[in-house]
């Protein structure tokens, strides 16, 4: 079974084509900036590569945020647009469930942290059950502020997608996060986490991908 996965949600773009657990040809940049001129470019080297046509992939994987609004706009494109034409299925995967697959040493519940704008963070909670990644909690906005207890209480992962002139990076200088199994957040993760989905019945095959936008409880 070969498998596209595209990640662009945390403003970068990493592609891979990965052949059951073989990763065929993979791309990797942290150039925000081109992302959208260069994707088909970046996406027939890679099946060139390979030496594959695009109706040979049977499945796509895709980050569906929540992240960088324009950047998961721009994978969905592709990704939709690439399953409409091929009739081929899509995987979706939450950019906090990508995230926690960088830890699979942590035997206690662990909160996932994702920088949005200044000091609010997307969080949930995880814990490996069994040897299987469990999302204990879904997705919620909230502030820095709201999570001081939390964070000195239970292991932390934070993710921070970083921006021009940020000045908020002091606030998170005193957060303790835990060690990392996995340090590389990228689109052979993304299938990583994608197929453990599957296999234990937490994700499945859909059509066509969705957003996942998460907003603050008023």
């Amino acid at each position: 079974m070969i498998r596209l996965a595209v990640d662009t949600a945390f403003e970068q773009l990493s592609m891979a084509l990965i052949e059951n657990n073989t990763t065929l040809a993979r791309y990797h940049s942290a150039d925000r900036r081109r992302n959208a001129s260069i994707l088909f470019q970046k996406l027939d080297e890679l099946m060139v590569h390979a030496g594959i046509k695009p109706n040979a992939i049977d499945n796509f994987v895709i980050n569906q945020g929540p992240g960088s609004y324009t950047g998961v706009r721009i994978g969905m494109s592709l990704i939709n647009t690439l399953a409409q034409v091929f009739q081929k299925p899509v995987i979706q995967v939450n950019s906090l469930r990508l995230l926690a697959s960088q830890v699979c040493s942590e035997k206690e519940p662990f909160l996932v942290l994702l920088n949005c704008t200044r000091e609010e963070l997307f969080v949930a909670e995880f814990q490996y059950q069994q040897e299987i990644l469990k999302q204990l909690s879904p997705i919620t906005l909230k502030h820095l502020e709201e999570l001081k207890k939390d964070l000195t209480s239970k292991p932390i992962l934070l993710h921070r997608i970083q921006r021009t002139n940020d000045r908020w990076a002091s606030s998170f200088e005193g957060i303790n996060c835990m060690k990392l199994d996995r340090p590389e957040v990228d689109a052979v993760l993304l299938d990583l986490a994608a197929m453990e989905g599957i296999r234990h019945q937490i994700l499945e095959c859909t059509p066509s991908a969705q957003p996942l936008y998460i907003k603050r409880d008023v």
